[in-house]
């Protein structure tokens, strides 16, 4: 749905997150939203795309062409959308209730291994704030740090010098986690190694060739994961951990 109180879906509760960009085209989102609104879902799929050509992104612009393809039955490509919106919000509830909503309707083949304590933890540390700011965090603390050794060398108090250069070596030894941070944020963000299956059904192939032993099929909006690519092949990692290989053709990359 709309994040607007004068509107709501019934069967399918989704809002529409406010868009944050004020460079965004205020008329085209306003005339896609209203699209949307009036139930015209494929023409607000072809306005919301526009806009993404035009260079116009965001997590709110992800999530509502994810809504938008969902409610026009075309499931791989709104698990692909909600899976875009994730990337640049990871914690947003909204984005995390309809994508698990979406992959509900997904055959129950793969089963989805659970990740330990301590990946969650540092998953949950890391998707806290953007690569930005994590950097931003990183920075601060290294030229803090920098200023404990600037401090050492040119106070004249000697136990203050020895303060200093203690609290330096701390702080530019802290400043290395933010920046841990950063890179995974951006790896998230920026080169997402994740894809979405695109057509309704495909075989996963224990090598890059057609007459391969099949290893599973796979339905639209299967997520999988790309670890190499040979040709027209890619080879790709299930959530379940099993590995194989599909034709580039058959997926999309978030």
């Amino acid at each position: 749905m709309l994040k607007n109180p004068t509107f709501s879906i019934l069967f399918f509760s989704f809002w529409l997150l406010p868009f944050h960009s004020p460079a965004q085209p205020a008329q085209a989102l306003e005339a896609a939203n209203q699209a949307y609104q009036d139930k015209e879902y494929a023409e607000a799929i072809r306005q919301y795309e526009e806009i993404l050509l035009d260079g116009y992104y965001s997590e709110a612009l992800y999530y509502n062409l994810g809504n938008a393809y969902y409610r026009n039955g075309e499931l791989g490509r709104a698990i692909l959308n909600y899976h875009r919106a994730l990337n640049l919000a990871p914690k947003d509830e909204d984005i995390l209730h309809n994508l698990e909503l979406a992959r509900s309707r997904l055959p129950d083949e793969i089963v989805k291994i659970q990740q330990s304590g301590v990946v969650k933890a540092w998953l949950s540390i890391q998707n806290t704030f953007s690569t930005r700011s994590w950097s931003f965090m990183g920075l601060a603390l290294f030229w803090l740090g920098c200023a404990g050794f600037a401090i050492r060398l040119l106070g004249k108090n000697q136990s203050r010098k020895k303060a200093a250069l203690g609290i330096g070596v701390i702080l530019i030894v802290l400043s290395v986690f933010p920046f841990l941070l950063a890179f995974g944020r951006s790896q998230q963000e920026f080169f997402s190694d994740k894809a979405v299956i695109m057509v309704e059904e495909t075989t996963l192939h224990a090598a890059p060739e057609e007459n391969s032993q099949e290893v599973q099929k796979l339905y639209e909006g299967s997520t999988v994961e790309i670890l190499d690519a040979i040709g027209a092949w890619n080879k790709v990692r299930l959530e379940d951990t099993k590995e194989g290989w599909l034709p580039k053709d058959v997926m999309e990359r978030v």
